[in-house]
């Protein structure tokens, strides 16, 4: 009998909880022994500053003052790693070599999220898992005594691929779903008892949990529907023939390098762009409504382009990234309705080095439009470039 066919890979303590943790801590031990504590300190303070995302923890306080790390909070320092090693004011050498072990191990856990492989994606994992392990070890092997000779990271080179013929993806093998209702319905419970009687206030709190949630779900009052591009928190509406006398007044209000006054400042000329390229001519009694937030979480968007204006742009793929100024609603004197947002533009910096180990990277430019929300894609997550100016990236490992 093989022992490895016995031993299935659950991708949650293999890789969450086991090898990226080792890959993380093997990091800060390596950083720590050469560049002393302060560069753990410097990692903390970037974490602290990754700019908020849908879903996507923030570490305000950083890592080291955590006792216990999470399976959540590791696949979230996941997403994010690669932007806060990056710039490091460390040897260049072992800087590229940091990035490299982190972006590949990035491509490896993704793809090892496939629901189904075929022949080619498993040879390409395959490559991943290797060229991963290879890095992992030259990188760390002469800094421990067991020079990396443990079952996990054996299991995962030498059979991952094997076992996914065999049995089927690994998903199919992962524990997730129990240890979310063992939290949900034993670990939680247990923490709000008073620990006295413990079962029976577990059931009775499950029972109770059970009996709301069974109600809730006949309310259809308390059913949500999820409205695209719900417009929320009016701030200001004025009517387009007296715009300009609305606008310098609120402008008094605002510091010039804020966004809103940007936003303000650019509002009319942009609008009349839009009007024009949409043939709209009577406009005199439009009314204009500005809002200051929508059913998107975060103000940096992806655009799909108009395909006749793809020649005019750098585009990745047909899709342009923006950073939402001003949400607006124009209402005609028809009681037609346009949804609105007035949008700064990025664009790559270099027309040579378009992407830093796999992400886009981009420049603010001072290149304003009026899109139709619908055009808006989704929302992405763009991260500054640590210690560079008008420099970010694109982060496309959010999963």
């Amino acid at each position: 009998m093989n022992i490895y066919e016995t031993t299935v890979i659950d991708r949650m303590h293999h890789l969450d909880l086991g090898l990226f943790k080792h890959q993380i801590n093997f990091t800060c031990s390596l950083l720590k022994e050469k560049y002393r504590a302060s560069i753990l300190n410097t990692i903390d303070n970037r974490l602290a500053n990754i700019p908020r995302f849908l879903e996507l923890k923030n570490f305000k306080n950083g890592i080291q003052s955590l006792a216990r790390i999470t399976t959540n909070e590791y696949r979230n320092l996941m997403k994010v790693m690669i932007f806060i090693l990056n710039n490091l004011n460390i040897d260049e050498s072992i800087q590229n070599k940091i990035l490299k072990l982190y972006k590949d191990w990035n491509n490896m856990y993704l793809l090892s999220r496939y629901e189904e492989f075929t022949d080619n994606d498993l040879k390409d994992f395959d490559n991943l898992i290797i060229n991963w392990a290879q890095q992992f070890i030259k990188l760390f092997k002469t800094s421990f005594a067991s020079k990396l000779k443990f079952p996990k990271l054996h299991l995962w080179v030498y059979h991952t691929t094997n076992l996914i013929k065999k049995y089927g993806c690994l998903n199919r093998f992962s524990t997730k779903t129990y240890e979310s209702l063992h939290k949900n319905f034993v670990k939680t419970p247990y923490y709000l008892s008073n620990k006295q009687n413990i079962e029976d206030q577990i059931m009775k709190m499950v029972q109770r949990q059970a009996i709301a949630s069974k109600l809730l779900s006949r309310n259809p009052k308390n059913s949500k529907t999820i409205n695209s591009f719900k417009f929320t928190n009016l701030i200001w509406t004025f009517d387009l023939n007296n715009a300009q006398k609305f606008i310098d007044q609120r402008l008094k209000n605002y510091r010039p390098n804020s966004k809103i006054y940007s936003g303000l400042e650019h509002l009319l000329k942009y609008l009349t762009i839009y009007f024009s390229s949409t043939n709209q001519i009577n406009i005199d009694n439009y009314i204009i409504n500005i809002y200051s937030s929508v059913t998107l979480e975060n103000s940096n968007v992806a655009v799909a382009m108009n395909p006749k204006e793809l020649l005019e742009y750098l585009t990745n793929e047909g899709i342009c990234y923006g950073q939402i100024y001003l949400l607006i609603k124009v209402e005609t004197a028809k009681g037609n309705v346009d949804n609105l947002a007035l949008i700064q533009w990025y664009n790559f910096k270099s027309t040579k080095n378009q992407y830093h180990y796999g992400c886009s990277k981009l420049k603010l430019t001072k290149l304003y439009n009026i899109v139709n929300i619908e055009a808006i894609k989704n929302n992405i997550h763009i991260i500054s470039h640590f210690d560079k100016i008008n420099d970010f990236l694109v982060n496309k490992y959010i999963f």
